[in-house]
C-alpha cells in the first residue's frame, strides 16, 4: 500500500512539472518581446523594398516587416538589394502608428532609424 502512495505522489509531481513547462516558455517569450523596446539597437538582414511613405523603405526578417528611415544612409540606393542594417527602434515592436496593436497582415512590426548598412548582395535571390 505504501508503494502505491509513493508512486501516486511521484506521478502527481511529474504531472505538475509537465504542466509548468508551457508556462515557463510563455513567460520567456513575453520577456524576450519586452526587451524589444523603443530605442533598442537592432540588426536586421533582408531585402530593401519601398515602404508605405515616400521617404520610407521596408525590410522583412523572419516574417516581420520593419519600416526603415535614415538620415545617414541612402536607402534608396539599395532598393532590391539584400543588406544588413543596424539601427534603433523608433516605434516599439508590435505597436501601431498611434500606439495601438498592429493587426496581422501587411502592417509593419516596428520602425527602425537606420544608422549603418552593409550590402550582402545586389539581388534578393
Amino acid at each position: 500500500m505504501n508503494m502505491k502512495v509513493n508512486r501516486v505522489r511521484h506521478l502527481l509531481v511529474l504531472a505538475s512539472i509537465l504542466c509548468l513547462i508551457p508556462l515557463t516558455f510563455a513567460a520567456w517569450s513575453q520577456s524576450k518581446e519586452s526587451q524589444e523596446k523603443e530605442g533598442k539597437t537592432v540588426t536586421i538582414t533582408g531585402c530593401i523594398a519601398k515602404g508605405e511613405a515616400a521617404d520610407e523603405f521596408a525590410i522583412t526578417q523572419n516574417g516581420k516587416k520593419y519600416g526603415l528611415k535614415s538620415t545617414k544612409v541612402k536607402l534608396a540606393d539599395h532598393l532590391g538589394h539584400k543588406v544588413t542594417v543596424i539601427g534603433k527602434f523608433t516605434r516599439a515592436p508590435g505597436e501601431g502608428e498611434e500606439g495601438e496593436k498592429a493587426e496581422e497582415g501587411g502592417d509593419e512590426y516596428a520602425d527602425v532609424q537606420v544608422t549603418s548598412l552593409k550590402m550582402i548582395s545586389t539581388s534578393c535571390q
